[in-house]
């Protein structure tokens, strides 16, 4: 069975651009569509009772790992894309539009994949001062990250090991090409932001003094 993004049935939409063409991303799906064609045999998607997941609920749940995959950043697992200022992140809202699939049903495969340990998504939180000068926090963008426990379980761990080799090049090249840092291009633009507002509050003016803290802060996020 193919996972068809033009299938009126399937909810969804065309194709999501040349990204999901990437080598990685199309062993991927080529691998789901496999899976699909006769998912009791793989014990990897058996429930604890041993039941195989629902047909098109598994669907919606490849759709999704599919995606994600394809959005995916080769070197961190972030689902995103780098850019000159910095990595922009994908939103659930995002994802639900991209399949056409309403945002409730997106959390039913998300509570699928998170309970077999392929995907991680963590939120990170800053204060502020509201109007009134209360002090509290509101929650930024969320970091998602497909895990290595993924491409272990369908199969695909040394096909993934080859696809970072090869994006850590593309990485170094396109930092030298914008004039920047890769720690720049990786860390989240709302992480950035936020520590531009820090700094700026500090008001620290020591280059190196910034940048150690920046590489703290990507440290403090990249979580398996």
């Amino acid at each position: 069975m193919k996972l068809n993004y033009n299938d009126k049935k399937a909810h969804a939409p065309q194709q999501y651009g040349k990204r999901s063409e990437r080598v990685l991303a199309k062993q991927n799906r080529a691998r789901l569509a496999k899976m699909l064609e006769l998912p009791s045999s793989y014990a990897v998607l058996q429930a604890p009772s041993g039941r195989t997941t629902q047909k098109q609920y598994l669907i919606d749940c490849f759709r999704l790992m599919d995606l994600l995959v394809s959005e995916m950043c080769f070197v961190s697992r972030k689902v995103g894309v780098s850019t000159k200022n910095g990595f922009l992140l994908r939103t659930w809202n995002y994802v639900s539009e991209k399949l056409n699939l309403p945002l409730w049903r997106v959390k039913q495969c998300l509570t699928w994949c998170y309970k077999k340990g392929w995907l991680t998504s963590d939120q990170p939180r800053e204060l502020y001062t509201d109007e009134k000068g209360n002090v509290a926090y509101k929650g930024l963008a969320s970091i998602k990250r497909i895990t290595l426990k993924y491409f272990q379980d369908i199969g695909l761990h040394d096909e993934f090991k080859t696809a970072c080799k090869a994006a850590r090049e593309a990485i170094n090249k396109l930092a030298n090409k914008l004039n920047t840092k890769v720690k720049i291009l990786l860390t989240p633009i709302t992480m950035l932001q936020r520590f531009a507002r820090k700094a700026a509050n500090l008001m620290l003016s020591n280059t190196d003094d910034i940048n150690s803290k920046l590489d703290r802060l990507e440290a403090s996020i990249f979580t398996t």
